[in-house]
């Protein structure tokens, strides 16, 4: 594990055409032997789409499906570069579309009618599961002072490496999920916008099964619970690999107007409107959610599995 990280790492040093090339060429062959050998990590992906698409037919879903392999294993192996490049790079290959919207309400200041006191909107930032997630993160990270969640991977050095690479621009504050939600209020509070990704299933505690492309997904509630304790704004902003040139890329992060009327008071009304969000971005490109993930896996009580021996 040691050696491929020191290549990889090594190769996110080069020029970007020489990066380009070799990432290119080596995501579309671990794409095709994933595709071919990878039993599991295809039946999720088919699986997936066929729940969600049921009106498409099998070959879109095995175009899609297979852009989805070859552009996940691309954008985990841009991480090469994302967490070695400095803010101008940066700016360079991660576009932002609507910063200054973004920044206008993380810097927005309400004033008290007694002293005139200043305090920090509290901002969530939607980033739901698409590809382009990290690079969204890094990026915005040149741009303000933000904090998120993470999970931590069974692997350590794979580990090590993404909390040393997320936390390596600006001055972010990264919180494991076995912390609680008290250091996210905490920062909300003070100023720090919360990247949050809303859209894993972590079985039913502290969830609500509310539709997601129409079958019941277990959804977590935080949303609408930390936007109800601290007043926070809820701004959807996805993150899109653009395909650009025969082996290059770029991200598009685009900062979509904040949700209306949100949340309301019952959490499955919210919780569903949070999905339904996020339902409308991967309509925009749907091999770029993160489908590889058993987003059906917990059922409600009494219904069956959607993956079977895989489940």
């Amino acid at each position: 594990m040691k050696s491929f990280v020191a290549v990889w790492m090594w190769f996110g040093r080069r020029p970007v055409f020489v990066f380009d090339v070799f990432a290119t060429a080596v995501a579309l062959m671990v794409a095709c032997a994933v595709w071919i050998f990878g039993a599991e990590r295809r039946f999720v992906l088919l699986t997936n789409l066929k729940l969600c698409f049921p009106d498409r037919g099998l070959l879109w879903r095995y175009v899609n499906g297979f852009q989805h392999m070859f552009i996940y294993v691309r954008t985990f192996l841009d991480r090469a570069w994302l967490w070695q490049a400095g803010a101008p790079d940066l700016a360079k290959r991660i576009e932002i579309q609507g910063l200054d919207r973004l920044q206008a309400l993380a810097h927005q200041n309400l004033a008290t009618s007694s002293d005139e006191k200043r305090t920090v909107k509290p901002v969530i930032i939607l980033a739901p599961h698409f590809l382009g997630l990290d690079a969204g993160w890094t990026r915005l990270c040149s741009e303000l002072s933000m904090v998120t969640m993470y999970s931590n991977q069974k692997n350590p050095i794979l580990n090590n490496l993404l909390k040393t690479g997320r936390a390596r621009i600006g001055e972010p504050v990264l919180l494991s999920r076995q912390e609680g939600v008290r250091g996210i209020i905490k920062n909300l509070k003070s100023g720090k916008p919360l990247y949050y990704l809303p859209d894993m299933d972590f079985g039913e505690k502290d969830a609500v099964f509310v539709p997601f492309f129409g079958v019941k997904a277990a959804t977590v509630t935080a949303v609408a619970r930390l936007a109800r304790l601290t007043g926070a704004t809820v701004v959807p902003c996805p993150t899109f690999w653009k395909r650009k040139g025969i082996f290059g890329g770029k991200y598009v992060l685009s900062v979509r107007p904040a949700l209306e009327n949100f949340p309301p008071e019952d959490d499955t009304l919210a919780t569903t409107q949070i999905n339904q969000t996020i339902e409308a971005l991967v309509l925009e490109a749907p091999s770029q959610y993160l489908w590889t993930h058993k987003r059906f896996k917990t059922r409600p009580q009494g219904e069956p599995g959607f993956y079977g021996k895989h489940h």
